[in-house]
């Protein structure tokens, strides 16, 4: 039993992967944020909460005091200079902004993927992996914008040559049909990317190669957890701009402190959970389209402990005299001990056949 003991570490059981639902999608991504919540909002706030003060810094230092937090520039009252510089501020603020919120969604997409295979996962150690990854992350972004950008021109020309108010509604809604399938097909890249290690276009093609077959099912469920997350997001927004509308200066710092409180509690919630929807759904498509096992992906991963296969102990001693033969075990003995949970027990020990001649059984005779 110590030998089983020490190939097993101490964890939540291991998922059993099947199939799920609509609603079990759902489910399944707010309970993986419910249950590790601590490790996904530490995440977050190490990577965020730095970017929202540096961002509200540069706003504040770029004229934004005399700007309104609500985007009024009061009636016109600066300068083309001061305009320029304060919208300058803001765009650096935005760059911040995305960067951080890039490695802390890809944070949140290791620690899930952990908690996904029973194992505790840890910010720091995903904070560092998605680091790591974060050059490939911002890869896959270029090649998305720059395919839709390159089908805005093909789709445009047409359009500008055409002159008519029916040419630019056709193409409209011609871009935004293939904006919404380019994001639900390239939609797992990063999921792709952040657990099997596939990158660039290879990430691209991979998430496509799940989705297809399961396109609307997998629209439906992204888009739902979209809304949910716009309105929790716009809710918690609602509620600090309450908060400035009924006592504050909407051109004060404290404004501006509001307003960057408010970003950073609307990310510590949306990340994580935006996070795990691609995650489970990701994981869902492999079940459905590969048999997907989980021993598996735990190897390929960098799973440790009880996951692992369990050694093989050492051999049983050999009879004396003749070299290499074993005599057969007592049915039904397994070869190693069997590994703790669910997960079977390997194959028995073959039998050698019968003894070579001359061997015999040591003699019982005190």
């Amino acid at each position: 039993m110590e030998a089983q003991g020490a190939a097993t570490t101490e964890g939540p059981p291991a998922p059993r992967l099947r199939p799920l639902s609509f609603g079990e999608i759902l489910d399944v991504a707010i309970k993986l944020c419910v249950s590790n919540g601590a490790t996904l909002l530490k995440a977050v706030v190490f990577v965020v909460l730095p970017v929202q003060v540096v961002s509200t810094i540069i706003t504040i230092s770029t004229g934004g005091a005399d700007f309104d937090v609500f985007g009024d520039t009061n009636a016109g009252g600066h300068s083309a200079h001061e305009t320029n510089v304060y919208v300058a501020g803001q765009v650096g603020a935005a760059l911040l902004q995305t960067i951080a919120v890039v490695l802390a969604t890809g944070a949140c997409f290791r620690a899930i993927a952990r908690a996904y295979l029973a194992e505790k996962p840890d910010w720091r150690e995903s904070l560092r992996f998605a680091v790591k990854r974060f050059p490939q992350i911002l890869w896959i972004g270029v090649i998305y914008i720059a395919t839709f950008a390159l089908a805005v021109v093909v789709i445009a020309v047409p359009m500008a040559l055409a002159g008519t108010v029916a040419s630019f509604v056709v193409g409209g809604i011609v871009l935004f049909v293939l904006f919404v399938w380019l994001y639900i097909v390239w939609s797992l890249a990063v999921p792709a990317l952040m657990v099997e290690d596939v990158r660039g276009v290879k990430a691209l093609r991979r998430s496509q190669s799940l989705v297809t077959g399961r396109w609307w099912q997998t629209f439906a469920v992204i888009m739902l957890g979209f809304l949910l997350a716009s309105v929790l997001s716009s809710v918690i927004q609602a509620i600090f701009v309450g908060v400035i509308l009924v006592g504050v200066d909407t051109s004060s710092l404290l404004a501006w402190v509001i307003i960057g409180l408010a970003g950073l509690v609307s990310l510590m919630i949306t990340t994580p959970f935006q996070a795990a929807l691609l995650l489970v759904v990701y994981f869902d498509l492999r079940v459905r389209k590969e048999g997907f096992d989980l021993e598996l992906l735990a190897e390929r991963f960098g799973s440790t402990g009880r996951l692992q296969a369990t050694p093989v102990p050492a051999a049983t001693p050999q009879p004396s005299g003749i070299p290499g033969y074993e005599p057969p075990a007592a049915p039904g003995t397994p070869y190693w001990p069997a590994p703790e949970g669910p997960r079977g027990t390997p194959p028995p020990r073959p039998d050698p056949g019968p003894p070579p001649p001359g061997w015999a059984p040591p003699s019982t005779d005190s």
